[in-house]
């Protein structure tokens, strides 16, 4: 086969457009995870289990979109499967060697940004339910995770009959369907997508605070809905492929692998969001602690007046941190447990929800009620 009667292969509408809007979208997302951790340098913390389980997961789904590309550059996404098969036997090989390693990424990237919501949720609402929803949803992310990483090198016997297709042939040969393996591996993931989603929103409308305000702070929770969405899009797809048969994968895995690539990238941004308001304020007030109404929190006095503005800390319940109320908006507090007449300080770390602001408060030697005042 000369190059005039076969013309190299090159690339597709098709396979343009998951280059193009899954390098777009990386690109945001890593904008986005740099910004989280300039975040964390401004307000002098640490970073905390959710920032490197972020990091993390952008590292595989790089290693997704990477092989995405790959597929749609040299693999022939978007073109006739019998076309391949006859004119460019070794852009077959291409495209499931590519299928295979973007499936192993995303068994990674999904649980591990997944994983980093919910140690967030656990910092930011510290009750019995949300501490219980999220042990079981990362538990059940874990198991997904182990589950799917055994299937995807067990999907062949061997291994290489996945890419060498020839292979299946031979009766020696076993291998499950792949797109029924897509189908369930999408469900599964999806549900845990739902029940992550929804985890913190009951405990966002019991906050002693303004409809609007509950409204708002749902909002930021809720921006992993697109990632949501991304992923009922797979599912469904993968479904209608199943319904009309499994017969032109180069063609018919397109729209999946388009919601693959931008599901995690979206659900990164998304997790991201909240930490962001230090940079925010940073850039438009000159300190990553300015606020627009009061320019910070309020000291609160040492006889437990005015206690509105803090929740006290709990006894016992080591560092934590939760939400109070306070005029600028809701607080996310973390809390050393005082040591009562020994040392008699303490670091105090506290984020406003609206707003997502890192403040540093230490408890005065004075202060035996380990009410924070403001440094």
């Amino acid at each position: 086969m000369d190059a005039t009667t076969h013309p190299p292969l090159g690339i597709t509408d098709s396979g343009l457009g998951i280059v193009i809007s899954g390098s777009i979208v990386g690109f945001l997302a890593t904008v986005t995870v740099a910004l989280r951790l300039w975040a964390r340098k401004l307000t002098r913390l640490p970073l905390g289990a959710d920032d490197w389980l972020c990091i993390a997961a952008l590292f595989f789904q790089h290693a997704v979109m990477i092989a995405s590309s790959v597929a749609a550059v040299n693999g022939g996404l978007g073109r006739d499967m019998s076309v391949l098969a006859l004119q460019y036997p070794d852009a077959v090989v291409v495209l499931f060697q590519s299928a295979f390693a973007g499936e192993l990424g995303y068994t990674y990237s999904s649980p591990l940004i997944k994983l980093s919501v919910l140690v967030f949720y656990r910092r930011i609402f510290p009750t019995r339910a949300v501490r219980l929803g999220t042990l079981i949803i990362g538990t059940t992310c874990i198991l997904w995770c182990i589950a799917i990483t055994i299937l995807d090198f067990i999907q062949c016997r061997p291994l290489k009959a996945f890419w060498y297709i020839e292979l299946q042939a031979l009766p020696t040969t076993h291998c499950i369907n792949p797109i029924q393996s897509f189908l369930g591996n999408s469900l599964a993931n999806s549900l845990i997508d739902l029940f992550t989603l929804t985890l913190p929103i009951n405990e966002v409308l019991k906050l002693h605070t303004t409809t609007r305000r509950k409204i708002n702070i749902a909002l930021v929770f809720l921006l992993g809905g697109v990632a949501f969405a991304a992923s009922a899009v797979r599912t469904v797809s993968t479904g209608v492929i199943i319904k009309k048969g499994y017969t032109n994968f180069s063609k018919q895995f397109v729209l999946s692998l388009i919601a693959t690539v931008i599901e995690i990238y979206v659900a990164i941004i998304g997790a991201c969001m909240p930490t962001l308001v230090p940079v925010y304020r940073r850039l438009r007030y000159g300190s990553p602690s300015s606020t627009r109404a009061s320019g910070g929190s309020k000291e609160v006095s040492a006889s437990g007046k005015n206690l509105k503005y803090w929740k006290q800390p709990r006894k016992h319940d080591g560092p934590f941190e939760r939400l109070a109320e306070v005029d600028d908006g809701l607080v996310s507090t973390t809390h050393e447990r005082p040591d009562h007449g020994q040392t008699g300080s303490g670091r105090i770390e506290s984020y406003a929800l609206d707003s997502m602001v890192p403040k540093e408060h230490t408890i005065s030697p004075g202060n035996n009620n380990g009410v924070p005042s403001t440094i």
